[in-house]
């Protein structure tokens, strides 16, 4: 292959990956706590889930500090939530909601330095009766490098989620800690769909336009690669 060759493949090769979406990131991945990792349907209370567990996702992701709750009830109808399960943690007795001792009031993700991770986004959902206000922090190897507070967030009955989104402006995020406003020492939260190095928005299936598009042009590639063979 002659320069000028070379150099349509690697501007070819360019614009394709910009058009379906590849990243410079080492990394990304969405936690839904059903098809990553693969969880079934789990417990719909936490009198029935049991002790914390710990959720290891390829990659290196640990969550730690909650349990996986299935179609759990009173939580608000929420945009970009996966059902059924949610990762959670609660001590609750006003709400009539008592987990079991070894769930933590505060939620943490590790994540490996070479993931790579700059941005985290997701869905933190106020199990709580009344309203609550909750803190997500991001540490680079112990460093805060971005903090978010959900202030406020109406009781569970009453739309009470929000979406956070953390970004490091380019540092590998190795931790992130999700801790509730314990004025009276109570705590009931949820989260879902953790996103990190994309936006879980936007995520959509590759269209199949893309992928026949691709096709042809591997099998023009190839057309054209027996055609020089056969006249050579």
């Amino acid at each position: 292959m002659n320069n000028r060759n070379l150099l349509k493949t690697c501007l070819f090769t360019t614009i394709l990956c910009s058009a379906i979406g590849f990243s410079e990131v080492a990394f990304s991945s969405i936690v839904n706590f059903e098809t990553t990792p693969i969880i079934s349907n789990a417990p719909s209370s936490f009198g029935r889930a049991g002790p914390a567990q710990t959720i290891e996702v390829e990659g290196g992701l640990t969550f730690t500090g909650g349990v996986v709750i299935g179609l759990p009830t009173f939580l608000p109808d929420t945009p970009f939530a996966t059902s059924p399960n949610y990762y959670a943690t609660a001590n609750h007795p006003s709400g009539g909601v008592v987990g079991d001792p070894s769930l933590s009031a505060t939620l943490s993700i590790d994540i490996p330095f070479s993931f790579g991770a700059t941005t985290v986004e997701g869905l933190l959902l106020n199990g709580l009766n009344r309203s609550g206000s909750y803190t997500i922090e991001a540490f680079s190897n112990g460093e805060l490098v971005d903090s978010v507070s959900l202030n406020g967030l109406p009781p569970n009955l009453s739309s009470g989620f929000d979406i956070f989104k953390l970004d490091s402006n380019g540092l590998s995020i190795t931790s992130i800690l999700f801790s509730p406003d314990l004025a009276d020492g109570e705590w009931d939260y949820f989260i879902d769909s953790i996103s990190f190095n994309k936006s879980f928005e936007t995520v959509v299936p590759l269209p199949t336009s893309i992928w026949m598009f691709v096709s042809g042009i591997a099998g023009l590639i190839g057309f054209r690669k027996s055609l020089r063979c056969t006249t050579a």
